[in-house]
């Protein structure tokens, strides 16, 4: 133990030669006596580390003179003069005091004022000259009690000048005043203590004992605090818990541009998130452009400042520019409707964090109010809570949204995506999703990619439903899908389709793996239950099993398909009592080509086709693929349907069907209407193999 004492001196002494800074070693000071603790049974310890914390203070107040002379003989002949001028202004107290207005972010009106210093007389000295000098010449102490004196006994003796509001004063709290002007200055902050606010502006890291004397002067005087600066320099995390104060000013490095900043904003959030969570009101300082204003009141700022609502003067404003009053209603409003109707208005780049948008009050996400072309947002969200929020985008909307892990309930009534038309909006997938209870909402006039490398889920279960798409009664927007992993799509209803819509439209699906499941009444893997749908399936594997009573795997249930499959896996398990694997259940026509693939389908129906229209015309190619039928029932057909023309070309193709059904053949086209060049292929019905 006391070898390890010796060893904890020693470090001292190597760690103060390198300091010159009083702060830093007295924070040294301190770690030292605290790793020695208590030093009663070695009292030769004590005698020699209170001499050497002495010498060390000696030493470094030396070096710090020396240290201040050799600044001072470098200064050119301009610093010189300057500093002349600024030791004149401090001698003299030829200070004199602007006050910018400190304003409400939800109405305009003003809360405050900050007090900021001015020369008297000297238009090219400026404050930073003044504190750059008496920092110089070891005279902030001069500028921390002049600062003090002078505004407190302005509030004091003119209380009416400052229309009954609070004065931000600046204070730098590693500054220790001399016993008489603390004594005078505490009996000015006690008489105007619900006028006065002490703004910490921090130069240096303070111990956690100067913390405690400072947070507890201000305290019993009940003062309030703020802290200027907050996010940069040592205005952290750090101070603030310390302080705990009542007001936080984010530094203008923060705001400038911030609507064009996504880092920016989230960090911004978290720290007004941070101050409401704990009843600290957050002020943006510096707001210089209608832009910025605009993005801090939504992001849910309490206070500005700044250039844009008001420039400091010396005499207080009672209100600011009429103009600037008005749109600071209008950006307030605009948040306040997002919150009365549960509604969080995303920002350009933000990410979201679901969980919260939740814990909020919020049950929508608005996408895309302000964005300009090209814009991402992210939505995360995690494995464990499930979310009931819908996301909307606006109609002008171009750009991606990402999610990221997100889980989704969708709302009563409403799918979890809810696009809106005329938008073009990008569907990144990160991770693992879910949807359940609704889908994605593609209406006519919009479009919808799918990218990314992570999987979706999608669990629907209504009577009515669509996964990716949109309602029964409507048509559906582009869908394209060019992401490079995992879609699955699951419903139990009454009626529905997974990708697609009732009216239908186009689908491009060019990459990716798909797993559609069914069961109902009537369904629709992918397509359309009524109308024309065209679908153009490439380079992707893709997997339905579709249990209905009237249903098509792939195509339309009551209108017209024109399906094109290539350089891809299919297989298809279908049963019902009227079933179209490929083509049309009960359509006037279809026009299904299948080109350097593999199809596997297995369908099981009373009346059914495995691919063609089952009531109308039918023209079917195949070439270059792999193609199988595995089929059963009363009236079912491989190719074609019962009624209409059916046209079926298979080139270089190895094709096996094997078919029971009444009906005795595979195909009901014409000998003529049937080309048969090249490959392999055997046509097996009621377990015989027969010619077409």
């Amino acid at each position: 133990m006391y070898q390890e004492k010796i060893e904890c001196i020693s470090h001292f002494i190597a760690e103060a030669e390198k300091l010159s800074n009083n702060d830093e070693l007295e924070k040294l000071i301190d770690n030292c006596v605290e790793q020695l603790g208590d030093l009663n049974d070695t009292p030769e310890l004590s005698i020699l580390s209170d001499r050497l914390f002495r010498f060390a203070r000696r030493f470094i107040g030396i070096r710090s003179d020396t240290e201040a002379v050799r600044r001072l003989a470098e200064l050119t002949l301009e610093e010189r003069i300057e500093l002349e001028q600024v030791e004149r202004i401090i001698d003299g107290n030829l200070l004199c005091y602007h006050f910018q207005p400190i304003v409400s972010a939800e109405d305009g009106s003003v809360y405050s004022y900050e007090a900021l210093m001015r020369p008297i007389g000297s238009p090219l000295i400026s404050p930073f000259h003044i504190l750059k000098y008496a920092a110089l010449t070891e005279r902030l102490k001069d500028i921390e009690r002049a600062t003090f004196m002078n505004v407190l006994k302005l509030i004091d003796s003119e209380p009416q000048r400052f229309f009954g509001k609070m004065v931000f004063i600046n204070s730098i709290p590693n500054i220790v005043l001399p016993a008489e002007d603390n004594e005078l200055i505490g009996e000015l902050l006690a008489r105007n203590c619900d006028r006065a606010v002490i703004e910490m502006t921090e130069s240096s890291e303070l111990d956690e004992r100067k913390f405690a004397l400072i947070r507890q002067k201000y305290r019993t005087l009940n003062i309030r605090i703020a802290i200027d600066d907050y996010g940069t320099g040592y205005s952290n995390v750090k101070n603030l818990l310390n302080y705990m104060p009542n007001y936080v000013k984010i530094d203008r490095s923060l705001l400038s541009e911030i609507q064009n900043s996504q880092k920016k904003r989230h960090f911004v959030r978290d720290i007004i998130e941070f101050c409401h969570d704990n009843g600290i009101l957050a002020l943006a300082e510096g707001v210089e452009t209608s832009e910025e204003l605009r993005t801090v009141i939504l992001l849910g700022v309490d206070l500005i400042q700044g250039f844009y609502t008001g420039r400091p003067m010396p005499e207080p404003v009672e209100h600011i520019n009429e103009e600037i009053i008005a749109e600071i209603r209008r950006c307030s409003t605009e948040l306040k409707d997002g919150i009365a109707s549960k509604q969080y208005v995303a920002a350009d780049g933000e990410k979201i964090l679901l969980d919260k948008v939740v814990r909020d009050g919020c049950s929508t996400v608005l996408v895309g109010k302000g964005f300009q072309p090209g814009a991402r947002v992210v939505l995360a969200g995690s494995h464990v809570n499930e979310t009931n929020v819908c996301i909307m985008t606006t109609k002008d909307f171009e750009g991606t949204v990402a999610i990221e892990n997100v889980k989704l309930h969708a709302l009563k009534n409403m799918p979890c995506f809810m696009l809106a038309d005329g938008c073009n909006m990008k569907l990144e997938i990160i991770g693992e999703n879910f949807l359940s209870g609704g889908g994605v909402c593609v209406p006519k006039r919009s479009r919808l990619e799918v990218v990314g490398h992570g999987s979706l889920t999608i669990e629907v279960d209504n009577s009515d439903y669509y996964g990716i798409g949109n309602d029964l009664s409507s048509y559906h927007g582009d869908l394209v899908f060019t992401h490079n992993s995992m879609i699955t799509i699951t419903a139990n209803g009454q009626c529905g389709v997974g990708i697609g819509s009732g009216s239908g439209g186009k689908v491009k699906i060019c990459s990716g793996k798909y797993l559609i499941s069914q069961q109902g009444g009537y369904g629709v893997s992918i397509g359309s239950l009524g109308e024309t749908t065209e679908l153009d399936i490439h380079d992707c594997d893709l997997e339905t099993k579709l249990s209905t009573a009237k249903g098509t795997s792939i195509g339309s249930l009551y209108g017209s398909a024109d399906v094109r499959i290539r350089r891809s896996s299919f297989r298809c398990f279908a049963g019902g009592l009227t079933v179209a694997g490929i083509g049309s259940a009960d359509g006037n026509a279809i026009k299904a080509v299948f080109d350097n693939c593999n199809v596997s389908l297995d369908v099981r129906a009373d009346d059914m086709t495995a691919v063609g229209s089952y009531n109308g015309d039918s023209d079917i190619s195949i070439s270059k693929a792999s193609f199988r039928v595995s089929a059963a029932g009363n009236n079912a057909l491989a190719f074609g349907g019962l009624n209409g023309k059916t046209k079926l070309s298979i080139r270089n193709a190895d094709v096996g069907v094997d078919l029971s059904t009444s009906l005795g053949a595979c195909t009901y086209a014409d000998r003529k209407d049937i080309t048969l060049d090249g490959g392999r292929c055997v046509f097996k019905v009621n377990g015989s193999e027969q010619d077409l």
